[in-house]
């Protein structure tokens, strides 16, 4: 399945993306300050690069195993309970995962039919800054998806080395 892990990665990097466009509006703003001048509605869109970046980074993080997880609860239980407790956690992810998918996206299609718009000084339709939440919340669900499968297989989701790149 080493076309999924591109996919996580793919949206870590787009998560990355939107947190250096954080970066590129607030000096932007700051040096149009320096000149007397602003740039309108940066605040908004920092805003919206942020929620962008924490949703599309979800898939990538429990990919990398950065999620927390009780690790307390696994050393104290028996080793024949371990199996059991990780399979229930990760239905319980998952479900909590795809209901949170669902309203995201039902919230997007509102979004969509009411033609909603920022408030801020640039009117931009409400649904395009909310899409990353959607499309972050989808691929988590893929990525939960996996991780109950390979858990069921008695293999490890998570990748092996924080912070390397797998191949």
């Amino acid at each position: 399945m080493s076309w999924l892990r591109k996919l996580y990665t793919l949206s870590g990097m787009l998560a990355g993306v939107f947190l250096m466009l954080i970066c590129l509006l607030i000096v932007a703003q700051i040096l149009a300050r320096q000149f007397g001048s602003m740039i309108p509605s940066t605040d908004e869109f920092a805003a919206y690069c942020m929620a962008a970046s924490g949703f599309l980074a979800l898939p990538y993080a429990l990919m990398r195993g950065a999620h927390i997880r009780v690790e307390l609860l696994f050393r104290i239980l028996p080793r024949r309970c371990l199996f059991a407790v990780e399979v229930l956690g990760n239905i319980v992810g998952l479900v909590i995962a795809a209901y949170l998918a669902w309203y995201c996206a039902l919230f997007v299609l509102e979004s969509y039919q009411f033609k909603e718009v920022s408030s801020g000084l640039l009117p931009i339709p409400m649904w395009l800054p909310q899409l990353p939440m959607v499309l972050g919340t989808a691929i988590l669900v893929i990525a939960m998806t996996e991780r109950l499968v390979l858990v069921c297989m008695g293999r490890r989701f998570e990748d092996e080395t924080p912070g390397v790149m797998s191949e």
